[in-house]
């Protein structure tokens, strides 16, 4: 994206429009002000997110919920909590990411 905003000499307009063309298949296509904000933040070098240590560790509960649900389909996500352990609003988010 930010290649394409420079090959249009930084003219976020033309980069919208060049962007639609090269990928017109894409489910979306981005308006011009997103050009806009790539660059400023490649340019200020926030670009890329940086995971920082700390915080809350995030369970890994994936396997456990889908196993429980692999050996009966039918069961409960109240049953699954139970039996795993693993938090109700987990496994219902692990599930509908499932």
């Amino acid at each position: 994206m930010h290649l394409i905003y420079g090959e249009c000499g930084c003219n976020a307009s033309a980069a919208a429009s060049l962007y639609r063309e090269r990928y017109p298949n894409a489910e979306r296509h981005p308006d011009y002000r997103v050009f806009v904000h790539v660059h400023q933040s490649y340019s200020g070098g926030r670009l890329l997110h940086v995971r920082k240590s700390g915080g809350r560790p995030q369970g890994d509960y994936d396997d456990m919920v889908l196993e429980e649900v692999e050996s009966d389909a039918g069961t409960s996500v109240r049953a699954i909590e139970m039996n795993t352990e693993v938090p109700e609003s987990s496994a219902q988010r692990i599930l509908k990411r499932h």
